[in-house]
């Protein structure tokens, strides 16, 4: 049974491992994950193997667990701040969001209640989808009338829209702010990202540079749509 992942280890570079693995964090799909992979590579047949062996989900923590071994890497956890600045503080949200979208190579997922059209955020999510970079934004559909989700979806041609549907349809808004970038980093904030969250509000929240948490949280979501509690935004 340790076959493939022992060929896995040996054949992947701990960036490709990724790659992988935030592929089929997103959607599950084997196809898609070896098109990352180069036509003919060796390590096409492991991966079946290892798909076929573990299922989408356990095998993502596996090539997480080899690219992390393979760089030794560190949990890196930092607070984030909304508001008056002070020395020591930390990053403040505008850096925080832009550092995180400008390096992302292959997904950017976000969520938030509200957002405005001039936002260092929406800046940033227009260069990530301008570059290549897969983007999916969770908002709410009621707020302002439906206008901000609308305004999002107007300046944000390309990315995938998502909304949050409220259980047996009861009133319930999708208020939460988070930021995932390749399954690799997470912020989660109190701020909606808009400029006054980012700017002018005393706002709190954490950037996670952890694989294992970030792509924790990334599940979680597509779990949700998997669920029916979050669908295309219409």
């Amino acid at each position: 049974m340790a076959g493939p992942f022992v060929d896995l280890a040996s054949m992947l570079k701990p960036s490709t491992a990724l790659k992988l693995a935030s592929s089929l964090d997103i959607d599950g799909r084997l196809d898609k994950a070896l098109e990352i992979i180069p036509h003919g590579s060796p390590a096409s047949e492991p991966l079946k193997r290892g798909y076929e062996t573990l299922g989408a989900a356990t095998l993502s923590h596996v090539l997480r667990g080899l690219a992390a071994a393979a760089q030794s890497s560190t949990v890196d956890i930092r607070a984030v701040w909304s508001g008056p600045t002070f020395d020591g503080d930390g990053d403040h949200t505008t850096s925080a969001l832009a550092h995180l979208i400008d390096g992302a190579s292959e997904d950017v997922f976000a969520s938030t209640y509200s957002a405005t059209p001039d936002s260092d955020f929406v800046k940033a999510l227009w260069k990530a989808i301008a570059r290549g970079v897969r983007t999916t934004l969770l908002v709410d559909s009621t707020v302002n009338h439906g206008k901000t989700a609308s305004m999002l979806r107007a300046k944000l041609t390309g990315a995938r829209f998502w909304t949050y549907r409220a259980p047996d349809g009861h009133y319930a808004l999708q208020h939460s702010k988070v930021l995932i970038i390749d399954s690799r980093s997470a912020f989660v904030t109190s701020a909606n990202l808009s400029t006054a969250g980012a700017e002018f509000n005393l706002e709190a929240g954490v950037v996670v540079n952890d694989v294992e948490f970030a792509s924790s949280m990334r599940q979680r979501f597509t779990k949700l749509w998997e669920h029916g509690a979050i669908t295309d935004l219409k």
